[in-house]
């Protein structure tokens, strides 16, 4: 009788384990496919000197499209937004990007736990590489 309680604690710390690594796995991919998209989203921001809207809404629906919540301005923070807004390399201006993301719930719990939020939240700003032809 002893033996079938071991077996079943050894079982279940075993499982519980492996659940552990495994979601500490898909935490991590979340993180950087998340980090990912906010690299792709800077570069080309900083290559054209604004947040494109078409750009921004590419991306957002790539964000909804792994599942998570984009309900919400997920580039709240960003600047500059509008083409008439641009910066410029020759006057020496910056581009900023805020992208927020809710994960998915094992994520996020895990995020919770390891950031102590609940969301994937990356700022960063980059001299602007945009030359106005007409300078």
């Amino acid at each position: 009788m002893v033996k079938a309680k071991v077996f079943l604690v050894c079982l279940m710390v075993l499982l519980f384990v492996i659940s552990g690594v495994g979601a500490y796995h898909l935490y991590a991919m979340e993180r950087a496919i998340a980090r990912g998209i906010y690299a792709d989203i800077l570069d080309d921001m900083q290559d054209i000197g604004y947040l494109d809207p078409a750009l921004a809404e590419y991306y957002t629906k790539k964000m909804a499209e792994l599942g998570w919540d984009v309900t919400a301005d997920v580039f709240a923070g960003s600047w500059p937004r509008t083409m008439g807004e641009r910066a410029r390399k020759e006057q020496k201006e910056s581009v900023t990007l805020t992208v927020t993301v809710t994960p998915s719930n094992v994520a996020k719990w895990l995020n919770a736990f390891v950031e102590g939020d609940t969301a994937f939240s990356f700022t960063g700003s980059r001299p602007s590489e945009y030359f106005d032809p007409g300078w």
